[in-house]
C-alpha cells in the first residue's frame, strides 16, 4: 500500500504541477506528498522532477516512470473494483480527455446520463485540446484533433471540426483586410495555444502555411473570442465558439476564399482498455453521439 501511495503522489504531482495542488487533490499536506515522491526517487535511485522555487518539471526518466505508474495504478483500480475478474461488469473508473468545447456541446450531458445509468462507474473527465497517446497518458478514452496515430490504440475518425478566421468590423475599418493568407504576417493575430502560430489554408495554388504574428496566446477560446470582438486582431476559432458573434455581427469572416485546412475529430482508446465492458460501452456511446452531431 505504501508503494501505491507513492505512485499516486508521483502521478498527481505530475498532473497538477506542484506539491501543494497534489496535496489538495489527495486531501493531505504538501510535506506528505513531497516525502512520498522523495521516497519513490530513493527506491528507484533516480530523479523524477527538476525542482525550483516556482515549478516542478518532469525529467526524461520521470516521464518514462510516469507512464508505467499510470498503468500500475489503473491495474490496481481494476483489481480493486473486480473488473479483472468480471470484465463484463459495468463498474469502476473511466478516465477521459476531451476538448472543452465538445464537452459543453453535448459530451458533458452524455457523461451525466451514462453515470446515471451506470452508478457504479466513476468518471474522471479532463478538458484538454492537447493531443497525445492516451495509453501513455493514462486515459481510457481520448477525443481530439490529434493528427498522430499510435500503436496499440484504436481510433475512429468522426467528422471534420469546422473552424473560421474572423475579426471585428471595427478592426477591419482601421486595418485593411487581408486578401491572401500571406498578408496575415502584417496583422496582429489572436492564437489558441494548442493550435500554434502556423495557420494552414487551402488555395488554388495548393496548401499555404503562414507563420502568423501572435499578440495574444491563450488556451481559453472564450477569451480569444471576446478579444477579437473588441477589435484586437484576427482570430481562428472553432465555429461553435464564434457562432453567436457571427450572428450578432460583432465578428465577420475573413479570407473566405481561402478555407482553413480541415482538422478532424477522432476518438481513441488503448486496445487493452476495450476489453473492459464499461470502457467499450462509453466509447461506443461517445462515437455515436459525435457522429450524430453531423447528421
Amino acid at each position: 500500500m505504501d508503494m501505491l501511495l507513492k505512485l499516486k503522489a508521483l502521478v498527481v504531482t505530475a498532473d497538477t504541477g506542484n506539491f501543494s495542488a497534489a496535496a489538495r487533490t489527495l486531501h493531505t499536506s504538501p510535506s506528505v506528498i513531497m516525502k512520498r515522491v522523495d521516497e519513490l526517487e530513493w527506491d528507484f535511485k533516480t530523479t523524477f522532477f527538476d525542482r525550483s522555487t516556482r515549478r516542478l518539471t518532469l525529467t526524461d526518466t520521470g516521464q518514462s516512470y510516469l507512464t508505467h505508474a499510470r498503468h500500475l495504478l489503473r491495474a490496481y483500480q481494476d483489481m480493486a473494483s473486480g473488473a479483472i475478474l468480471s470484465p463484463g461488469a459495468i463498474e469502476g473508473p473511466i478516465r477521459i480527455k476531451a476538448p472543452a468545447v465538445l464537452i459543453r456541446q453535448g459530451l458533458g450531458e452524455l457523461f451525466t446520463t451514462f453515470r446515471s445509468e451506470n452508478p457504479l462507474v466513476q468518471l474522471e473527465i479532463i478538458a484538454s485540446d492537447r493531443g497525445g497517446n492516451p495509453a501513455e497518458e493514462g486515459f481510457d478514452i481520448s477525443v481530439g484533433m490529434d493528427q498522430m496515430a499510435y500503436a496499440d490504440v484504436v481510433e475512429q475518425v468522426i467528422h471534420p471540426f469546422p473552424r473560421l478566421l474572423c475579426a471585428a468590423p471595427a478592426y477591419l475599418e482601421c486595418c485593411e483586410a487581408p486578401r491572401h493568407p500571406r498578408d496575415l504576417v502584417d496583422h496582429p493575430c489572436l492564437t489558441f495555444s494548442i493550435a500554434g502560430a502556423i495557420w494552414c489554408f487551402n488555395s488554388p495554388e495548393g496548401r499555404v502555411e503562414v507563420d502568423v504574428r501572435p499578440v495574444l496566446i491563450t488556451n481559453d477560446e472564450g477569451y480569444l473570442c471576446t478579444a477579437a470582438r473588441e477589435g484586437h486582431g484576427i482570430v481562428q476559432l472553432a465555429l461553435p465558439v464564434v457562432a453567436d458573434a457571427l450572428q450578432d455581427g460583432s465578428l465577420v469572416p475573413v479570407l473566405e476564399p481561402f478555407a482553413l485546412v480541415e482538422r478532424w475529430v477522432k476518438i481513441m482508446v488503448p486496445t487493452a482498455r476495450l476489453e473492459l465492458t464499461r470502457v467499450k460501452l462509453l466509447f461506443d456511446r461517445m462515437a455515436m453521439h459525435l457522429s450524430a452531431e453531423r447528421q
